[in-house]
């Protein structure tokens, strides 16, 4: 039987959530992080695949990548940012004279974005708009999410130039609605955890010096977007980062988000040829950064959820606090992860040495432990996965059983997945260490020739995705 206590506790979630509809959001998709985004694998993939050669050689659409990087010099970065409509050609006076990369960020009508020829034949008015903005174009990074309102749909790119250079200048865009549904929008969590999740890909790539933000901040009332900016503008002071000068989206309900840049002196580690068995799998702090929330906000649509939990030990107050460590996490910037990276890298015009150097990473966010399939498949290699820590284990496993989560490994801002030579392998977790984090070597890499994951039964606890637990390698689970 739910207490009083409790039962007035998840009155103001759903309070809460019914505020959150009221800004054009979605609750429950925005618990599950990831899930406003528009199917990658379905959708974005196919459909850029059939754009690429409908678009002329002016505009380049790139492969996947954590972030685009490109060679430049870090004090010429100039960003100049343009908002579209979808679905019709738009004019716009932005010229440029030289070459530009661009972070696009595409919100689209929930409908449009089931399919890959409809996603298309959005985008692509668009992008021919924006193909002339300079002589050539390259698209390095793109992100796209869902809006349930039809009038919602937009375009923003962001155009990077700079001149030539000898630094590893990067560039990513991530935006979401809100990190905590639970939260009240002006929580500083709210907007430093979606401006941390935006960093995330750059930090992963040992990226950390001469940030930049520009900020990609939307909210019904010019007030709450008012107070968001400030948020963003402390959050940037937190980080010694620039907050560049750009107009906002203009269109569609609450965002928050950023199109960030970053340089090194160092090569990225994306040397995924590079990758030997032998090499050591290391987790830079544990995963599943969702679960918490997500169960809480379950808990307010369905009580007895509360029960089912107390039946298992969990308190509802037990759940309360680790939700708030979880949204102090994800709130909580990879500076620290991206600095021992960094260390590890061939500085640029040096060979990598496959003794000494990182070979490849990545960071644990939607996708969860699956990550470590994506750098199989990249470096060609299989990987055994010894362990899979998780920073609430209880909870994860909870809401697996509970069908609340198909994979409550998944996070968002989450740690990263290092590939390392053996050599240096036990002195990368002692420097993540020192700066706070609680790493530890999960695998290594068994083999070369046949991408694969070989990963514990156990990790059926945490993953009810069929389809997901076979490409670890758990069958039968």
């Amino acid at each position: 039987m739910v207490r009083d206590d409790v039962r007035e506790k998840l009155r103001a979630v759903k309070q809460m959530a019914a505020y959150y509809r009221s800004l054009g959001a979605d609750p429950m998709s925005l618990a599950a992080g990831c899930s406003v985004k528009v199917d990658l694998i379905r959708v974005v993939y196919p459909a850029m695949k059939a754009l690429r050669p409908r678009l002329g050689s002016s505009l380049e659409i790139a492969e996947r990548e954590e972030s685009d990087v490109f060679m430049g010099d870090h004090r010429d970065v100039e960003v100049e940012r343009l908002v579209m409509p979808l679905g019709v050609e738009a004019e716009h006076n932005l010229k440029l004279s030289r070459e530009a990369r661009a972070a696009v960020l595409i919100q689209v009508y929930q409908l449009n974005a089931e399919d890959p020829e409809k996603f298309a034949l959005k985008v692509e008015p668009a992008y021919r708009s924006l193909s002339r903005c300079a002589p050539r174009i390259r698209i390095g990074k793109g992100h796209s999410i869902v809006t349930p309102f039809k009038e919602d749909e937009f375009m923003l790119a962001d155009l990077v130039t700079s001149t030539g250079g000898d630094d590893a200048i990067a560039i990513n865009n991530d935006t979401m609605h809100i990190i905590d549904p639970t939260l009240d929008p002006l929580d500083l969590r709210q907007v430093s955890g979606a401006l941390s999740n935006a960093l995330n890909d750059l930090f992963v790539l040992g990226i950390h010096r001469g940030l930049k933000i520009a900020p990609v901040l939307n909210a019904p009332a010019e007030g709450l977007r008012e107070r968001l900016a400030k948020n963003a503008e402390a959050f940037a002071r937190s980080v010694n980062a620039e907050l560049v000068d750009v107009p906002g989206p203009g269109r569609g309900r609450l965002l928050m988000g950023a199109t960030v840049i970053g340089y090194s002196d160092r090569q990225p580690p994306q040397f995924h040829h590079m990758v030997r068995p032998g090499m050591k799998v290391i987790a830079t702090r544990s995963f599943g950064e969702l679960a918490p929330i997500t169960t809480y906000l379950t808990a307010a649509i369905d009580e007895s959820v509360v029960d089912e939990l107390e039946s298992e030990g969990i308190s509802f107050e037990e759940l309360e606090r680790l939700k708030e460590q979880a949204v102090n996490i994800i709130s909580t910037p990879n500076a620290g992860a991206a600095e021992v990276i960094e260390k590890y890298l061939p500085r640029i015009g040096e060979s990598y040495d496959p003794d000494e150097h990182i070979a490849a990473t990545t960071d644990v966010t939607g996708p969860g432990i699956y990550v470590i399939k994506e750098l199989a498949q990249l470096s060609g290699v299989t990987i055994k996965v010894d362990s899979v820590p998780l920073l609430f284990p209880q909870v994860s496993k909870f809401a697996t059983e509970h069908f609340i989560m198909p994979n409550a490994t998944a996070g968002t801002n989450g740690g990263f997945i290092i590939i390392a030579p053996e050599q240096v392998a036990d002195d990368i977790v002692r420097d993540l260490s020192s700066r706070g984090y609680s790493p530890s070597i999960i695998g290594e890499v068994v083999s070369k020739g046949s991408p694969a994951v070989i990963a514990p039964k156990s990790v059926s606890n945490y993953i009810y995705d069929e389809a997901v637990l076979a490409e670890l390698g758990v069958q039968g689970a």
